[in-house]
């Protein structure tokens, strides 16, 4: 039986062989998914110190001789994954013909990588080397941007990274002594990520892709069965993709292509009106496709819009709010004091479009949402320490 390991190290063949332009000797590969696909490969989690290592990175507990020891084990497959994270090409080796099929990635395996390079990098700021800790931290912003490949998953995961990343860039900056060269490098590398900005829009647009590859007589079967749960929808598509002719893909393509463009639009407008709008564009394929055979394909690859989007905004709100904190400490840095108001230029909270709310409190300062995140019905409120 082949196992997952066994998969794993077919793969991370197959993308070494087709990313070898350079000698064979060559450090580090020109494609990063060389080394965390040998990184993933490398690391085995233990069981007995994973709760330990966790507590830790959250600030919850001490560096003990048993984390240092656990790291130190480690510290070859953290290497690794930081020399990736330089490497501007990632390319994972997929193979987007297959369309919604296409075999994933194992970016399950990220999920322990970070954990551990989170821990490594509070070790490095309790040890009171907070700029190496903050180098982490941009090296998992960029990891997050390697695992954002095409499908909505991949998307998924690179938010999960960098909403916990978020975590530790605000508690090391929260507890270092604010040195301004420290903070305008901080500042320069987030600036710089706005040149390839986290984004769901390649998922998106890969989305509308890939279900017109698997809108086909000869994959839609496949496509059914894992798309749907079994039910009065499954069987009313079964029956009409059998007795199927060409015009009936075409009209199915013809529909999706216009429900992917209403998605996309809607995906630009405020926030209100777009979580209003894909409110809508969820029930739409559902309430149409019973009447109308042009919706019936359209029912199978369609996202949970509403949930996605409201995701990709709450990340949008962390990330402006921690680059907006980087400039009032860095002002703090500079002046010696907290600022009167937010310095001009900062990033805004994207539920609103205006400005952060910013409060100085005794032992720091809060940046609050001026606007309301509507899935939660809550008003976001992220507090920043200084030391």
């Amino acid at each position: 039986m082949t196992t997952q390991r066994d998969t794993l190290c077919v793969t991370l063949l197959v993308v070494t062989f087709a990313a070898c332009t350079a000698p064979a000797a060559a450090y580090p590969p020109d494609n990063a998914a060389v080394l965390y696909y040998r990184a993933f490969m490398l690391y085995e989690p233990d069981q007995s110190t994973n709760s330990m290592r966790d507590d830790y990175w959250h600030g919850q507990i001490e560096l003990n001789e048993t984390l240092e020891a656990y790291l130190t084990k480690n510290q070859r497959v953290i290497d690794m994954v930081l020399d990736a994270t330089r490497i501007d090409r990632c390319d994972w080796g997929l193979d987007y013909s297959q369309g919604t099929e296409v075999v994933l990635p194992p970016h399950h395996k990220a999920r322990d990588i970070f954990f551990l390079v989170a821990a490594e990098a509070t070790m490095q700021a309790n040890k009171g080397h907070h700029k190496k800790a903050l180098q982490r931290c941009v090296a998992m912003y960029r990891m997050a941007r390697h695992l954002n490949e095409r499908p909505i998953i991949c998307y998924l995961v690179g938010t999960a990274v960098t909403a916990a990343t978020h975590k530790c860039a605000t508690r090391f900056l929260s507890e270092m002594p604010l040195e301004t060269e420290t903070l305008t490098w901080l500042q320069a590398e987030l600036n710089e990520f706005d040149k390839r900005p986290f984004s769901i829009e390649p998922a998106l647009a890969w989305k509308r892709e890939a279900a017109i590859i698997s809108m086909s007589p000869e994959r839609i079967d496949n496509a059914v069965e894992t798309g749907l749960d079994d039910g009065d929808a499954k069987t009313l598509i079964r029956k009409r993709i059998r007795g199927a002719d060409p015009q009936f893909y075409t009209a199915n393509v013809t529909y999706w292509n216009n429900f992917m463009d209403r998605i996309e639009a809607a995906f630009d407008l405020p926030y209100a009106r777009a979580y209003a709008e894909l409110g809508k564009l969820d029930k739409r394929p559902w309430e149409e496709f019973e009447m109308n055979p042009e919706a019936t394909l359209t029912v199978c690859f369609a996202p949970p819009l509403q949930r996605i989007y409201s995701l990709s905004v709450r990340l949008k709100a962390q990330s402006n709010a921690l680059r907006a904190a980087v400039a009032v400490y860095l002002s703090r840095a500079r002046t010696g004091g907290l600022p009167e108001a937010l310095p001009a230029h900062v990033p805004t909270d994207p539920f609103s479009g205006r400005p952060f709310e910013y409060t100085r409190t005794e032992d720091g300062f809060v940046l609050q949402c001026r606007g309301r995140e509507l899935s939660k019905d809550e008003v976001y409120t992220f507090e920043f320490k200084v030391k």
